[in-house]
């Protein structure tokens, strides 16, 4: 049977066989104004595309056989064989379709300055390098325009320039932080390949300040397969009063209570779960700028040394860190926030990671030594059965 794909851009399920196809040569007489494709994208003038087109099956295949299984069609205008899939509602370009690729959303979240663009920087770096190297996978960009993102907004200012990257500007006043970077990774057990889409979206802590804001920019989120929910520590009372050296300006809407709250709210609004439910998919909620929180966490702690995952995800750590998280939050938060968590989540885990091990001086980052960055998306690929665990 054919199976359902969800839209990355307009969040649309789509049966396979119903996909629209795209010609892609140049110089088609069919190419034309594309007004739906403007419309989502948000553009002011539509560009001017290549045909989009249902594709006619020929011979027996107009009695035998699923759509969902044709790789390439003929422009009926220019009659040039193509294999780029549209999204029927939104026009959006969709990849990897037919093949035996999984694809899975992932939302980072967070409030304003919790470090979800550093974080994602560094996250994709180490996918590309040393965890790659552990699981035997490898990483590639769906796309030039994930490519060229990722390298001028996110690896060339942390890794080349060493500065810290700005706030990333609300999905109001800019429509491209909609868009997301698809990254697709490819493991190779023994000759055994899986592959996996990677769809990760940089979303402004603003836009997780109302249940509005998320409602109207954010509906992703609900419609994700997993969460790694980033809590800045200098957004909880106790810890700002600990490490008062390291101070940094209390952003009201971010408090991590109220994220929580909204992140459930939006995914009943969303129908996503009935209420009195909890939400079901993986949830990693992570305390970012962990190398902050050394003074005040034990000498031993296992936030002080990167998490061990070589080819499967250390179980056994994995809990370690989520207990001692949790007995921290409680110590700083009291039993709150702990409780809503395990009221209304029903697999979640917490985390600890620091995107360059250090504090940066200013703007300016001195050297990068992340700490556990993949712990909390390989708990997620372990809990979507894209990677095994071991104790």
């Amino acid at each position: 049977m054919a199976k359902e794909i969800l839209c990355p851009y307009c969040f649309e399920r789509t049966n396979t066989s119903k996909l629209l196809f795209r010609c892609r040569n140049k110089r088609c007489p069919g190419q034309q104004e594309d007004r739906i494709y403007a419309e989502y994208q948000n553009l002011l003038q539509a560009p001017k595309m290549g045909k989009t087109f249902i594709a006619e099956k020929k011979g027996l295949g107009r009695f035998f056989g699923n759509s969902d299984k044709l790789l390439k069609a003929e422009c009926p205008e220019c009659n040039r064989e193509t294999t780029q899939r549209a999204c029927p509602k939104c026009h959006y370009e969709l990849k990897y379709v037919g093949n035996n690729i999984e694809e899975k959303m992932v939302a980072i979240i967070g409030g304003r300055a919790s470090g979800k663009s550093s974080y994602i920087a560094v996250l994709i770096n180490r996918l590309e390098n040393e965890i790659g190297k552990n699981f035997n996978a490898g990483l590639m960009a769906d796309s030039d325009r994930t490519r060229n993102r990722y390298k001028n907004d996110f690896y060339k200012p942390i890794f080349t320039e060493k500065r810290m990257l700005g706030g990333t500007v609300t999905a109001e006043r800019n429509p491209d932080v909609k868009k997301p970077m698809i990254f697709r990774m490819t493991f190779d057990n023994q000759g055994k390949r899986k592959a996996v889409n990677l769809v990760l979206f940089d979303t402004a802590g603003e836009d997780m300040a109302s249940a509005d804001a998320m409602f109207t920019h954010t509906r992703y989120i609900s419609e994700s397969d997993g969460i790694i929910f980033l809590l800045d520590p200098f957004q909880i009372d106790a810890v700002r009063h600990l490490v008062p050296e390291n101070l940094q300006d209390k952003q009201e809407d971010a408090d991590p209570n109220e994220i929580v709250d909204r992140l459930y709210q939006l995914h009943e609004e969303n129908q996503k779960v009935k209420s009195l439910q909890k939400i079901k998919k993986p949830v990693a909620f992570t305390l970012s700028k962990s190398d902050a929180l050394f003074p005040i966490i034990e000498p031993d702690s296992g936030l002080h040394r990167s998490g061990e995952h070589f080819g499967y995800l250390n179980e056994a750590d994995v809990q370690s860190v989520h207990t001692e998280i949790s007995t921290y939050l409680e110590e700083w938060m009291g039993s709150g926030f702990d409780n809503k968590v395990r009221t209304y989540f029903d697999c979640y885990r917490y985390f600890g990671v620091s995107a360059f091990g250090g504090s940066p001086v200013g703007k300016k980052i001195e050297s990068i030594s992340p700490l556990r960055v993949e712990d909390p998306l390989l708990w997620v690929f372990n809990q979507l059965k894209i990677i095994e665990a071991k104790k």
